[in-house]
């Protein structure tokens, strides 16, 4: 997701919304979802690329395809192409758009795919029993909420990508509080603690890690790069990636004394030499110890061991299926949702092996996977079905757990370590005004 160096600046295509006291009630009946929108273009590799290039900031729907109420014609969809890979193509400071997309061959293919029809409208099926959702504005309508952290005694901490702020949620609370960091326009991404309970978090924009120490002192390293994400290991160091490093690509990690270490990743045979790039994407560090990384564009996941320091690569078995935000479960397994391939896609590295499981509704676009510690329970949070969904590794199945609003792109997902709940994190440009929620299964 770029990240604008200010609101007025080139990155910042959108006006800012004026905050909103409450959230607006969703029109009837009930619209149709991104998922279902997408359902109408043709399945296949194209559709695949089209998902990765043109819904990483923001869900595609009646938004984008019926502007004022009017489908779009070929040339005002050229047009609109057009003026997104000026804004994130791959010659730009935020190439998230990949170096073949092509505005008129797009909108030739959209126009033809789309004409003048529109999915059916939707209705949610009802939470599973028991189970309620509960929604957050945040301060600023127009932040983008990236990631949570929630705290052993509840309370919850989100970044707010476009404020440059830190936000802090208490329990039982309603109202936001800022947290200030004390680095110019902060532009915070990742955040995670590490076994002191430190809290670590990536700053964008100004390429530094930053620290926030259990008795508020804040501390931050220059890694060289604007990394994407961050995760410690059991050594004191803390590891991150450079989103849109390509030749050479890197990770990294900063060291208790502060020393920062970079390290060279394979390249990829496609995308190392041209313009864009695979884009790093996902870091997590397994229970053995061994690195791994995902690449959005460049469909791989990467491991590294820094005891022998050597590399895994391996390609997902759907091309083009864009993995994202993964995560890996006790027994060193790799949960990973392909984001473009509408799948749960299994990686046992012990095995080598893969396994590709559907996701229950078509098109929901998966974006991030997190696996409850304490159940094992994987979490799903999607871009395009304004749902989430709980899979159960040992008998297989889904339960989907719709969202109140419609264009919930659900970015990131953590657990509250004292209950059941789990936090959701919305994060689009443009998009619903900003906003988290807490839901208790």
């Amino acid at each position: 997701m770029p990240a604008p160096p200010s609101r007025s600046g080139p990155f910042w295509p959108w006006a800012p919304r004026r905050p909103r006291p409450a959230r607006s009630a969703r029109p009837a009946p009930c619209p149709a979802r991104s998922s279902d929108w997408l359902t109408l273009l043709p399945d296949g590799a194209e559709k695949r690329q089209f998902i990765i290039d043109c819904t990483n900031c923001h869900q595609f729907g009646a938004r984008q395809a019926l502007p004022d109420g009017v489908p779009r014609a070929g040339a005002e969809w050229e047009a609109a192409v057009t003026r997104m890979v000026g804004y994130a193509g791959a010659t730009t400071r935020f190439p998230i758009i990949s170096a073949g997309r092509d505005p008129a061959a797009t909108a030739r293919w959209l126009t033809a795919a789309l004409g003048a029809r529109t999915p059916a409208a939707t209705c949610d099926a009802p939470l599973p029993a028991g189970a309620t959702v509960t929604e957050f504005l945040m301060p600023d309508s127009s932040d983008l909420p990236h990631d949570l952290l929630i705290e052993a005694g509840g309370r919850v901490l989100v970044t707010g990508m476009f404020t440059h702020r830190l936000w802090s949620l208490a329990p039982g609370a309603t109202a936001f509080t800022e947290i200030p960091i004390p680095v110019e326009r902060a532009n915070p991404r990742a955040i995670e603690a590490d076994d002191a309970g430190d809290r670590w978090l990536v700053l964008g924009n100004p390429h530094r890690l930053a620290r926030w120490t259990r008795d508020g002192r804040w501390d931050s390293w220059d890694v060289g790069m604007y990394a994407h994400s961050l995760a410690p290991d059991r050594q004191g160091r803390v590891w991150f990636n450079g989103h849109f490093t390509r030749a050479p690509e890197q990770i990294g990690y900063v060291e208790p004394s502060g020393r920062v270490t970079t390290i060279d990743v394979p390249a990829h045979p496609a995308l190392a030499s041209g313009p864009g790039g695979p884009i790093p994407y996902e870091l997590r560090v397994a229970p053995d110890g061994r690195i791994w990384m995902s690449e959005l564009q460049g469909n791989r996941i990467i491991g590294y061991d820094p005891a022998r320091r050597t590399f895994t690569v391996r390609d997902l078995p759907t091309p083009v299926s864009a993995p994202r935000r993964f995560d890996i479960d006790a027994r060193g397994v790799l949960w990973i949702p392909a984001y473009a391939g509408n799948a749960l896609v299994r990686y046992d590295p012990a095995a080598d092996r893969f396994e590709t499981i559907p996701m229950p509704v078509r098109d929901a676009v998966p974006y991030v996977v997190r696996v409850q510690p304490r159940t094992g329970t994987l979490w799903i949070g999607t871009s395009g079905a304004d749902a989430v969904f709980a899979f159960d590794p040992a008998t297989r199945q889904f339960t989907t757990y719709p969202l109140p609003s419609r264009g919930a792109v659900v970015r990131h997902i953590a657990f509250d370590p004292g209950s059941r709940d789990v936090w959701l994190a919305y994060g689009a440009s443009p998009g619903i005004p900003a906003r988290i929620a807490r839901l208790s299964p």
